[in-house]
């Protein structure tokens, strides 16, 4: 059975001076049971120390009890098939020219089954999230869009130039 990444939903939000998108994406995996997930994000703004401009970097690997990675913390272990939900809030405060690129690309490599064999499917997913407030602080641009949609079979993913999984 093939790995693949669905987007479920992609809906603009705007709540408490914040605006951006709800995400979430469904990652299907032939077998959990030591299955890998990369969460890769690249802003062109820093957003504290662990979150430099123009770097991707692994939010899974930073944070893995983060919200957005429950489900699939919670499935850890498992054996078999499993489908795991990952929703996510991207946004930014909407005041005077607020503006922000996000880039996303998510791996998802199969685990290994009952044997202990691996046959190194895997799948990508890329978005691009573009969010921009004009001088008075309204929203002017507020887009998400899928960028790139790829599987595999060769346990070998692409990952952005410059970016290692290690």
């Amino acid at each position: 059975m093939a790995v693949y990444i669905e987007l479920m939903q992609a809906q603009n939000y705007q709540e408490n001076g914040r605006f951006g998108h709800v995400i979430e994406l469904q990652a299907v995996v032939s077998n959990r049971k030591g299955a890998r997930l990369h969460w890769l994000q690249r802003s062109d703004r820093a957003s504290g120390p662990d979150l430099p401009a123009d770097t991707w970097v692994d939010l899974h690997r930073l944070a893995p009890q983060s919200p957005l990675f429950e489900a699939w913390q919670k499935s850890d272990g498992e054996s078999g098939l499993a489908t795991v939900p990952l929703p996510e809030v991207a946004s930014i405060r909407c005041e005077a020219d607020a503006e922000r690129v996000l880039d996303f690309w998510v791996v998802v490599i199969d685990g290994v089954d009952a044997t202990g064999a691996s046959d190194g499917d895997w799948a990508v997913m890329q978005a691009r999230q573009t969010l921009r407030c004009d001088t008075g602080g309204s929203i002017v641009e507020q887009f998400f869009l899928i960028t790139g949609d790829e599987v595999g079979v060769d346990g070998t993913p692409p990952y952005p130039p410059g970016f290692s999984p290690q």
